[in-house]
């Protein structure tokens, strides 16, 4: 029986969603890039531009809730291609009140179904960093191959970091 269960974003999570990523702050941010604008990640501008984005053609983004309707965290599929790509890139954090007890790899398996599912992609990515092991284990849990390595892809907290690129197909998947 799933624990988690997925569901797009409405304006009525404003509160739940800014206090966990308030009280998650410590756990999230030596994973997360500034966004290039100055947007405060752990406020409700942050929830509004999650909001705004939380069911379009290029972007998926979805709250994880524990089957009792309390917020664990946040899971996207950003970059959706069409075409003879059927690609999307996701994203995922997990507040830390939640992290260590396989909410995510659940959320991650939810995610998948979707993806293969309903919304008929091909493969999705995910790039995290070498240092995030809790981020490569849902990741493996999950079916996803270790692709590649991009050295100083992404800009976290002003560094540039190098990423780790991993992908799963609907031929790998495994629901």
């Amino acid at each position: 029986m799933p624990r988690v269960r997925l569901r797009h974003l409405t304006a009525s999570d404003r509160d739940a969603f800014v206090a966990l990523r308030v009280v998650s702050r410590a756990h999230l941010e030596p994973w997360e890039p500034i966004p290039p604008s100055g947007l405060d990640l752990y406020a409700g501008e942050a929830f509004d531009r999650e909001l705004e984005t939380t069911d379009t053609e290029t972007q998926q983004r979805w709250l994880i809730v524990r089957d009792d309707g309390t917020p664990l965290g946040r899971i996207a599929m950003n970059a959706i291609e069409r075409g003879p790509f059927q690609n999307a890139r996701i994203g995922y954090w997990i507040g830390s009140p939640h992290a260590g007890r396989g909410y995510m790899t659940e959320a991650i398996a939810a995610c998948l179904r979707l993806a293969f599912g309903p919304m008929g992609l091909h493969r999705v990515c995910a790039n995290t960093m070498p240092a995030n092991a809790a981020s490569r284990r849902v990741l493996e849990r999950n079916g996803f191959v270790k692709e590649g390595f991009s050295e100083r892809y992404l800009q976290i907290r002003g560094v540039w970091e190098d990423h780790e690129r991993w992908a799963i197909t609907r031929e790998r998947w495994a629901p």
